[in-house]
């Protein structure tokens, strides 16, 4: 008979409730502003518009053709991209729902699933109530020095579901491995989660294939190995069972990654949008921010790891700091992903750490550890919500809100039946694709390529009136563009200039919709 599933208490709860409330911040900054100042809010749920409107582009792409293209640029890419969570929505779109909505849908789901995983994560690492009261709420919220946001779990609630799903995906892996591997037998819920982490967020998914391995490879070291590495004395069965929950895991998690592999070699949008966005972040800032943490965790690794689940918690920031060196290199890109749900493995360590250390003789312990709790996590909390409001504020250059006559000009390029892609300022080509469903000659810089940089200054050269006439006419055709969109207060009207090769001009108060005649009708 299976025990009873252990119910959520008060304090729990509440931490819930934290984690939803602070979930919504950003939503609830923009609200405030359609609903007090009456703007125009581009259905954005984050900081960063472009990986917002990313999203909102494979999921309006995906509404007509499963799988996803590059729609930032003006002429069509192979639709080869396949994301599960996307083309659940893409579904949701193509059956009416509004796509910032049927994005919108997974964000209660991941705050959710990842509240409950770290729940159980810290109750099948750690005993003691208050103990695992504090491991929950430093997995959920801990922050130090200089904030740094892929580090701060609630960040990925801010625009980024399926990061925070992939991050709950490896930790429920993890979870659903080690019931398997103490009963020796094989489940199909680590090499599922494993799959659905690597289709969500590589980074997550590359970082249980180091974990599993490296678990496995500990826990089957000679005994007096084993003992050195402070790991359990007790050999693993060598069952078949045994073998195969390693093996179907890993290469689970590995068939999302292979394909991804082949999509950067295969599809050139996919090779460069890879090559535009590699960049380095210094280990050491990532270190600083997790000192704390990093402090208190290492007292727990003079302890022995209990089972599968207590050799792979101390893995886990190692196999970390293995894809982050990856991910440095020319192989993949962006490597502070690597530290996605970083916090949860270390909290377990770190409050281990510390009780080992006889944190309970010292006098009103449960008193200081609550304090110290507070003080890592509730003022990087409040950083991380005073700073959100520079980024979705109202501001020039950035289309996070947009004028009322500049709504109306996107509602026409939605609902018009003629096909075309729409030239525009790179700043708000970031929106076109996913408010209007149509490709874009330029936006952000990591799939407008290739010369991102000069499709930027060339659309800009051309709103401003620096263009001569011909030169801007031969301009607009050659980007192959159907639709010049002009934003209010840019520069002079196109009307004259692109006269020759206009069909219609469509006027919503300060913007303006130039309709160019296809190539060989004029």
């Amino acid at each position: 008979m299976l025990a009873p599933r252990p119910r959520v208490d008060l304090f729990e709860l509440a931490a819930l409730t934290a984690f939803a409330a602070v979930s919504v911040w950003v939503l609830g900054l923009d609200l405030w502003q359609v609903i007090v100042h009456g703007r125009e809010w581009t259905d954005t749920d984050g900081l960063f518009l472009s990986d917002q409107m990313q999203y909102l582009a494979w999921i309006q792409d995906a509404s007509r053709h499963v799988l996803a293209s590059d729609v930032f640029v003006v002429h069509r890419r192979p639709a080869d991209y396949f994301q599960p969570l996307v083309v659940i929505s893409g579904g949701l779109t193509a059956l009416g729902m509004a796509p910032w909505l049927s994005l919108l849908v997974w964000k209660p789901i991941a705050v959710i699933s990842g509240f409950f995983v770290v729940r159980a994560y810290a109750r099948r690492c750690l005993t003691g109530i208050w103990e695992r009261r504090a491991a929950l709420l430093l997995a959920v919220f801990f922050g130090a020095w200089g904030v740094i946001g892929d580090l701060w779990l609630p960040f990925w609630s801010w625009g980024y579901p399926f990061g925070l799903i992939a991050i709950a995906a490896l930790a429920g892996a993890l979870l659903l491995y080690d019931r398997a591997w103490s009963q020796n037998r094989l489940a199909w819920g680590p090499p599922l989660l494993g799959a659905l982490a690597s289709s969500l967020h590589p980074w997550q998914g590359e970082a249980l294939i180091l974990i599993v391995v490296g678990a496995e490879v500990l826990l089957r070291l000679p005994r007096r190995l084993r003992a050195r590495a402070g790991h359990r004395a007790t050999k693993p069965s060598m069952a078949p069972a045994r073998l195969a929950l390693p093996l179907v895991t890993v290469a689970a998690t590995a068939v999302p990654l292979v394909y991804l592999a082949i999509l950067g070699r295969a599809d050139l949008s996919w090779r460069l949008a890879r090559d535009a966005s590699h960049h380095t972040y210094p280990l050491a800032s990532i270190l600083l921010a997790l000192a704390p943490l990093l402090a208190a965790a290492a007292l727990a690794y003079r302890r022995r790891g209990l089972g599968f689940l207590g050799v792979a918690t101390r893995v886990w920031p190692l196999a970390a700091l293995v894809v982050y060196a990856v991910s440095a290199t020319s192989l993949s890109a962006t490597p502070l992903h690597a530290f996605a749900g970083i916090t949860i493995p270390l909290a377990m360590l770190g409050v281990e750490g510390v009780q080992s250390a006889g944190w309970s003789r010292v006098p009103g312990h449960r008193a200081l550890g609550a304090l110290a709790v507070a003080a890592a996590t509730i003022p990087a909390t409040v950083s991380q919500m005073r700073a959100a409001p520079y980024y979705v504020s109202p501001a020039r250059l950035n289309a996070n809100f947009i004028s009322s006559d500049m709504h109306r000009a996107l509602g026409f390029l939605s609902t018009d039946p003629e096909s075309g892609a729409v030239l525009t300022r790179a700043y708000l080509g970031v929106i076109i694709p996913g408010e209007t469903g149509r490709n874009t000659y330029v936006a952000g810089c990591q799939w407008s390529q290739p010369d991102c940089a000069g499709r930027t200054v060339g659309a800009k050269s051309l709103f401003s009136g620096a263009m001569a006439p011909p030169a801007a006419r031969a301009f607009v055709l050659a980007t192959g563009a159907r639709f010049v969109l002009s934003g209010c207060g840019w520069g002079p009207s196109l009307r004259r200039v692109l006269a020759p090769i206009l069909r219609a001009v469509h006027r919503y108060g300060c913007a303006s919709v130039y309709e160019i005649e296809p190539a060989g009708n004029g």
